[in-house]
């Protein structure tokens, strides 16, 4: 029921059954939550509220040297019954000055230790302040019982702060007509997927997945902003 007072901007209309939803209220992950990755890197929950929702928040600080991936895992999420997921986040993203090559993403795991990407994305600045809704068809999991990912890929040394709250996924089952639209082989359906944005010019503006310019790997670069000008000391 708490996921009824998110107290969030407007978020988008959503189908299905609740089975994940993590707002990092308390000041420490709740429990099977964890973090797994490369070494320095520090997850921990933040009195802030930078993704656009109320305080806490989770919030990513790679260390200057760091250099490779890290993930916030979920915990294991049931569905057996279900064929698609709309999983469901806020976030922004503080790069510093300089050339940042990174990937962000969704990974899934059935053991919580071997993962594959069902969504990534290159960026190469600061991620505005944004909702994402993406759509993923589970049909072809042999296992429906997962554990999911949100992670990090690239240098330390250009990143200030992944911040990250209201972690929702929705499940349910196809419609009658079977296929809720084309997907990748990742099981991504971009005609089901956009980003609301929460700040800037732009707040309030809805940008569809399907429209954006496919690159080789995924999708490209979809959101820019500014981070905070108070640069984190070295």
């Amino acid at each position: 029921m708490f996921v009824l007072l998110f107290a969030v901007a407007p978020s988008f209309a959503q189908q299905g059954d609740v089975v994940l939803c993590e707002g990092f209220y308390n000041p420490w992950l709740t429990e099977d939550w964890d973090v797994k990755g490369d070494n320095w890197a520090v997850w921990y929950i933040s009195n802030t509220s930078f993704a656009g929702c109320k305080p806490r928040e989770m919030q990513m600080t790679p260390d200057y040297n760091f250099s490779g991936t890290t993930r916030i895992v979920t915990p294991i999420v049931e569905l057996e019954k279900y064929d698609f997921i709309n999983f469901q986040f806020n976030h922004c993203l503080e790069a510093t000055q300089g050339t940042l090559n990174a990937q962000i993403g969704i990974g899934i795991s059935q053991d919580g230790e071997s993962w594959e990407s069902i969504w990534e994305d290159t960026i190469a600045g600061s991620i505005a302040q944004s909702q994402y809704l993406l759509t993923f068809d589970m049909s072809d999991w042999a296992s429906k019982s997962q554990y999911f990912s949100l992670y990090f890929t690239g240098e330390g040394s250009y990143i200030n702060s992944w911040y990250i709250d209201n972690v929702i996924i929705f499940a349910s089952k196809k419609n009658k007509f079977g296929k809720i639209d084309d997907s990748d082989e990742s099981g991504f359906v971009a005609a089901r997927s956009h980003i609301l944005s929460l700040k800037g010019p732009k707040a309030g503006t809805v940008t569809p997945f399907s429209k954006m310019k496919k690159s080789k790997n995924k999708f490209s670069k979809i959101v820019e902003g500014r981070g905070r000008r108070n640069r984190r000391r070295r």
